[in-house]
């Protein structure tokens, strides 16, 4: 271990930051910037081997690549005059989250937080083939005030394992912590994003009780033989005072074939979110603009406003990439398994049974039918965040104002009365008109508009999961006749305050998509944009409206098929 005032590189040691079976990590003095960096020196034994010391200089430029705030930053490495490895990092003053749990400063609020944050940091790295493979509260740095706004790091991504490159890939076990490794870790199968998903829930789990996952098995083949065979903890159990939605939040993301769990960290972080969200009660879901009748007759759509600091879901990859599991050279023993931790390059190939969706290069609306299912839990991240619809439709300053799971069950318009309920389906996205005896399985819808005075935008986009892809082309195929006969006539509604007037434009139909454009009171230049259409099992359901408003709403559903998977 160095002492303080000795000299790395150039950098001098401030103090020792941490240390583990892979070396130790340093707070240094940066010798050129005004700054100080964490910098960690690997073991001799580990920069004697020449398979390392080749792995190490790939992944230390596959790390170097990732940009994201909640990601540490990879400045510089080297080799000292002895021959250790060195890499130079961004330094977060302050503390872990394992630390905060040791000090008794943490929160259920505060748990879900940093789980929304380091999902954010996963699902970028994920979409970029490149996943953890030590996720743990330990790494989870946190800096700033507590609270919303206290800022969350996902460390040690500095020691990746590219193992797209078999010349790289022969030499040595990946190391993990056993208390958070998934059963495809502990067995040395394949490992894609929903491995480091399976650890996030395991962080949570602690971070919520104070114990680790399965704790109380005891000895080291115990646990690993739990996380093998037993089933997921219920987090209510170790603290009645959680919602029981957790259990079932939990029990998805830690199931034991990845194939099971949740799709994304980003779908288990808003599960986690929800479960905090008490269930919203239906209401209906407006497209006029807030200065109209109607809009200051009800303005709450009927979603739950998210929570201040909320989740929003990150968005997958573009329609070009491709996800592709990574292979682990040979099983993975216990003693392997301690360590500082590294991560892992998703590799070309892999076997069918780690297929990893996300996005796909497919952007046709035409379901396959032997495309795997994509489940109710997985549905957030089809949908633009706010970012994304930004420049889908050329807004700015969209600010999320709703979201939730509710089918509306009015058959009247925001509080007031519509002279043709059964064209409110054709108006408005997720009605209960239009979805009542379905058999669809779930939903997901958010509302955003714009801080605009007046606001320039309302967007509310919906996705409905489907037992079968059949079954969610004959959803569309099926509206497409209430559609038609909805299409060049006016839905008028009502209010103590006034009334509104949509002329429904005429329909435009593909195989499995369908479109129009209705514009609110002649002369008022506000309209919305409708599109309903259907890939793999799932269906889009979009309003966009805005003044001067064409093709919006297409363009979101058109965005959200790219992100459909339809891997088998």
């Amino acid at each position: 271990m160095l002492e303080p005032g000795a000299v790395i590189a150039g950098y001098r040691v401030i103090r020792t930051l941490g240390s583990g079976g892979m070396g130790a990590v340093y707070l240094v003095a940066n010798p050129e910037l005004p700054r100080n960096d964490a910098l960690k020196l690997l073991s001799a034994e580990l920069s004697r081997d020449p398979s390392f010391r080749a792995r190490f200089d790939r992944e230390a430029s596959v790390a170097s690549q990732l940009d994201h705030p909640n990601i540490t930053s990879i400045y510089r490495r080297g080799t000292t005059a002895d021959g250790q490895l060195w890499i130079a990092m961004q330094f977060i003053d302050g503390t872990d989250a394992d630390a905060a749990l040791r000090a008794g400063t943490m929160t259920p609020n505060r748990a879900v937080h940093i789980v929304r944050e380091v999902a954010k940091a996963l699902d970028y790295a994920h979409n970029r083939q490149v996943i953890h493979r030590d996720v743990k509260p330990a790494n989870f740095l946190l800096s700033g005030p507590i609270g919303p706004d206290e800022r969350v790091v996902l460390a040690d991504f500095g020691i990746a394992r590219a193992v797209d490159d078999a010349s790289i890939t022969s030499t040595g076990a990946v190391m993990a912590t056993l208390a958070y490794a998934a059963p495809e870790v502990l067995l040395g199968r394949r490992v894609d994003g929903r491995t480091d998903t399976y650890s996030l829930a395991c962080s949570l789990y602690r971070m919520l009780t104070g114990k680790t996952p399965y704790q109380e098995f005891g000895s080291s083949a115990a646990v690993m033989n739990a996380h093998l065979n037993y089933p997921p903890p219920r987090v209510t159990e170790a603290n009645p005072n959680l919602p029981q939605a957790l259990d079932q939040a939990l029990a998805t993301a830690m199931a034991k074939d990845p194939n099971a769990r949740f799709q994304s960290s980003g779908a288990f972080a808003n599960a986690v979110a929800a479960a905090f969200q008490p269930t919203p009660a239906p209401q209906s879901f407006h497209g006029s603009p807030p200065s109209h009748p109607g809009y200051a007759a009800h303005p709450s759509p009927q979603f739950a406003a998210p929570n201040s600091g909320g989740w929003q879901p990150q968005a997958p990859a573009s329609s070009g990439s491709s996800k592709r599991p990574l292979l682990i050279a040979g099983a993975v023993g216990v003693a392997a398994l301690l360590g500082l931790g590294v991560v892992g390059f998703m590799a070309s190939g892999g076997g069918d049974d780690t297929k990893h969706s996300g996005a796909s290069t497919t952007t046709s609306a035409t379901p396959t039918v032997t495309a795997k299912p994509i489940k109710p839990a997985d549905l957030a991240p089809l949908l633009p965040d706010v970012t994304d619809m930004e420049s889908l439709i050329g807004a700015s300053d969209l600010e999320l104002k709703a979201q939730g799971t509710a089918v509306s069950q009015a058959t009247a318009e925001d509080g007031g009365v519509a002279d043709r309920p059964e064209c409110l389906g054709v108006m408005y996205p997720l009605r209960a008109v239009a979805y009542d005896g379905t058999g669809y399985s779930g939903a997901w819808g958010q509302r955003m508009e714009d801080t605009t005075d007046p606001v320039s935008h309302v967007i509310q986009q919906s996705v409905a999961a489907f037992p079968t892809a059949a079954q969610a082309e004959d959803f569309v195929n099926n509206a497409k006749p209430t559609w038609q006969k909805c299409g060049g006539t006016q839905l008028r509604t009502t209010f103590a305050s006034g009334e509104e007037t949509f002329a429904i434009g005429t329909p435009t139909e593909t195989d499995n998509t369908i479109t129009l454009v209705a514009q609110l009171d002649a002369g008022s230049g506000w309209a919305c944009s409708r599109a309903l259409g259907a890939k793999n099992n799932v269906v889009f359901d979009i309003n966009a409206c805005g003044y001067g408003v064409t093709d919006e709403a297409e363009q979101v559903m058109n965005e959200g098929f790219s992100r459909v998977s339809m891997e088998p």
